[in-house]
């Protein structure tokens, strides 16, 4: 019962500190426009898979979730001493490990789609100069005439490929930041969890001694 009045009263101090933050993002545009955007899609966060309260959370911008549910994850870990902390620490490890499995998932499933538009986009214009090139072959046309038709394509060709090798760059450095920012994410929240799970050893320690 004591239990259950925790979990209540944990959530509905949940429910009152989203709010709060609610009101104080209203008051200040500015600063939301750039703290309140995240580097990090929220789906990679540390946190207990807490979906039954969507309904309710609906209107707590995105970034707050995450913090909130994070730390709610957290305090389900630590604010008892019911757990072991290399229980803790192996709850931990495995939630980073499966994070880090869907965010690798996902990087790989967006360069195979851009790799499959990519191909597509080649193959459709080299069959294209492939058909015009034949629709020439296939009139009566000068020398002149002609040498312009496969200047023109070679200029075509060019463009093109110096083209895709830009958007190729662009993707790669695009793949390249969300990965740091990704690790970053994580490095930030493992040196959170140690220091959290260092002073919990202590407390845990002295319980087990009394």
């Amino acid at each position: 019962m004591n239990s259950l009045y925790l979990r209540l009263f944990a959530f509905s101090f949940l429910i009152m500190s989203s709010a709060c933050q609610v009101k104080s993002l209203h008051r200040s545009d500015e600063k939301l426009s750039l703290k309140g955007q995240t580097l990090v899609d929220p789906k990679y966060s540390l946190s207990k898979d807490r979906s039954e309260f969507d309904k309710i959370r609906e209107s707590v911008p995105a970034d707050i979730k995450k913090s909130n549910d994070e730390k709610a994850l957290m305090a389900e870990w630590f604010s008892e001493e019911k757990y072991a902390p290399e229980v803790i620490r192996e709850k931990f490890d495995t939630l980073v490990r499966k994070k880090r499995d869907l965010f690798n998932k996902d990087i790989t499933k967006s360069r195979e789609d851009y790799n499959k538009v990519e191909h597509k986009k080649k193959d459709d214009f080299l069959k294209q100069l492939d058909e015009n090139r034949k629709d020439l072959l296939s009139q009566k046309v000068d020398r002149e005439k002609r040498a312009d038709f496969f200047n023109e394509q070679d200029e075509q060709r060019r463009t093109f490929f110096s083209e895709q090798k830009d958007m190729r760059e662009d993707f790669e450095s695009d793949i390249r930041e969300k990965r740091k920012n990704y690790e970053d994410y994580i490095k930030e929240k493992n040196d959170e969890f140690n220091a959290e799970l260092k002073s919990y050893k202590i407390k845990w320690n002295e319980k087990n001694k009394s």
